[in-house]
């Protein structure tokens, strides 16, 4: 499922992303939570409760723009079966 798909569908639905997995991702890629936070136009604040956190409910359009500032799917930061 694409990045837009998914931020249309669950735009105000809250969902369940994977906090651990969500840092694995951006450690992988070797940037902060401040510059993730700052691609995906969210507060720093955000992503650390969503890091510290897992699992962790967050809103559809928050994952997408988190997803496309890592280059990845949704479903790559999404538990299997919440999307």
């Amino acid at each position: 499922m694409t990045v837009s798909a998914v931020a249309h569908m669950t735009r105000s639905r809250t969902i369940v992303l994977d906090g651990h997995r969500l840092r694995q991702l951006r450690r992988q890629q070797g940037i902060s939570q401040e510059k993730l936070a700052d691609l995906a136009g969210i507060s720093l604040t955000t992503v650390a409760r969503l890091e510290r956190t897992s699992p962790s409910a967050c809103r559809g359009r928050t994952l997408a723009r988190l997803a496309a500032a890592l280059g990845e799917e949704p479903s790559a930061i999404a538990p299997p079966g919440s999307l």
